[in-house]
């Protein structure tokens, strides 16, 4: 199996990190002629966030420096796009490369953005590694060793990777590194039982008091998806505008954001929370965006919502207020509710109105299957979840299968409905006899048009 060192070296300045160096060094591997060696996002999200500034880039092997052009690079994932580093001449042996990255600089007026980034704020920063690392073309796993450099940083400083904290050493392929996060800087947290939630600067709410309001959903829902031995990294961003409160989620890690402001609807934001945390284990394929989105998105939802519900961490008003902003306001009420899961993608970043249909519209779906399911006696859903996760997605032809399997030809049939945006009709007591579906007539877009809220039976 292919090697591959990291060594990130963070650089303090003025109470923050300033800059990064890494270095990186790969063992000998074939590249074919008119491919790149190495490649990196140079932006993804609609061009929202770009990859950070580059300095003093530098390639060499066996015979020396190698000379490099730079071009576009071809990638699988549609969210992104790549710029390839293609060299002018054959690679021999050993190859080594080192840059340096300085942390984004926010435009002004800047309000909010994806959470993958590259962001100093003061005492730390955050990063991904999308957004950070200079990769092999390379898509097979590698053994990678990540070595962190912190002679640079003040003596209470820590780096705490989504992989692991301190040296680290794994078998992972390019993509599994970019879909990771990071923080680095001198930090306060909250450790216990394996649930770590870390930030910089005080917050205006007691960060403690959130972390162990968590906990005790993290221990339920590693246990509902057996996950016995899961360890989860909180990461949380101050973000230097009104608008905050998201988040985005990589394999037992996630990273959100609070407004230096204040002012957030902190149940709302203790939902992200919740949410982000969930992703880890619902996971379809999503390299064209849109195909997996529904499920990644609207399983995490689904389950975020109602699995604190059936543990009685939340209560029933707390609950239903997430099933109604999470179906009626994104969904329902959504011009954009009957746009195909296909078309969302090339809307969703320039209306972000599209961006909240696949979660509204997957969390009904697999709520209505999920009663079909239990009608039927054939299961749950979290028959096939509980085999894979973010890190073994399943595709959409396995969810197919499933739905054959144990729904039949109408179960597929009320699948690709779905994919195309055929609105939805809610099963009768799709989350238990607790919970009324009220049907109301709304103006939307101009026309008057069906749409559900619930409400706690009386």
């Amino acid at each position: 199996m292919d090697q591959l060192s990291i060594t990130m070296t963070p650089f303090w300045e003025k109470d923050t990190v300033a800059c990064f160096t890494i270095c990186c060094t790969m063992s000998p591997f074939s590249v074919k002629e008119g491919e790149p060696v190495l490649d990196f996002a140079d932006q993804a999200f609609g061009g929202i966030v770009p990859f950070p500034e580059i300095c003093d880039l530098y390639i060499e092997d066996e015979l020396g420096e190698v000379p490099f052009h730079q071009a576009p690079s071809e990638t699988e994932y549609t969210a992104a796009s790549y710029t390839g580093l293609y060299p002018d001449r054959k690679i021999k042996g050993t190859l080594r490369w080192r840059y340096r990255i300085l942390p984004r600089v926010l435009p002004e007026g800047y309000r909010s953005s994806p959470y993958y980034d590259f962001r100093a704020e003061p005492l730390g920063l955050n990063g991904s590694g999308m957004f950070s690392l200079i990769l092999p073309k390379h898509p097979k796993p590698m053994e990678v060793s990540v070595h962190w450099d912190m002679s640079h940083m003040p003596g209470n400083a820590r780096a705490i990777w989504s992989l692991g904290e301190g040296d680290l050493h794994l078998t992972a392929t390019p993509f599994v590194l970019r879909f990771s996060l990071f923080q680095v800087g001198v930090m306060q947290c909250v450790e216990q039982g394996g649930l770590g939630v870390y930030w910089f600067s005080e917050p205006y709410f007691k960060a403690e008091s959130v972390a162990n309001r968590l906990y005790p959903i993290f221990q339920y829902m590693k246990e509902y998806f057996q996950d016995p031995d899961a360890h989860f990294y909180v990461f949380l961003r101050r973000d230097p505008f009104e608008y905050s409160g998201g988040g985005s989620a990589c394999p037992y890690a996630f990273i959100s954001g609070y407004s230096a402001f204040g002012g957030m609807d902190e149940d709302r934001w203790f939902n992200v929370l919740i949410h982000e945390m969930t992703h880890t284990w619902p996971g379809m394929t999503d390299f064209t965006v849109g195909e997996g989105t529904w499920f990644n998105e609207g399983c995490t939802e689904y389950y975020c919502t109602m699995l604190p519900y059936q543990g009685g961490f939340l209560d029933k008003e707390y609950t239903v207020k997430r099933i109604n902003e999470k179906i009626r306001e994104r969904y329902y009420q959504n011009i954009y509710r009957t746009m195909s899961n296909e078309e969302i993608p090339a809307v969703q970043w320039k209306d972000r109105r599209a961006q909240t249909v696949p979660y509204g519209r997957g969390f009904l779906y697999l709520a209505n299957v999920e009663v079909q399911l239990k009608n039927a006696g054939k299961g749950k859903i979290a028959d096939i979840i509980k085999g894979h996760n973010m890190l073994n997605p399943l595709t959409p032809k396995d969810w197919e299968d499933f739905l054959r399997q144990r729904l039949g030809e109408s179960g597929v049939r009320e699948f690709h409905d779905m994919v195309s945006g055929k609105l939805l009709i809610p099963e009768p007591d799709l989350f238990g006899p607790e919970f009324i579906a009220v049907e109301e007539e709304i103006e939307l877009d101009g026309k008057k048009e069906i749409s559900y809220h619930w409400k706690v039976r009386d």
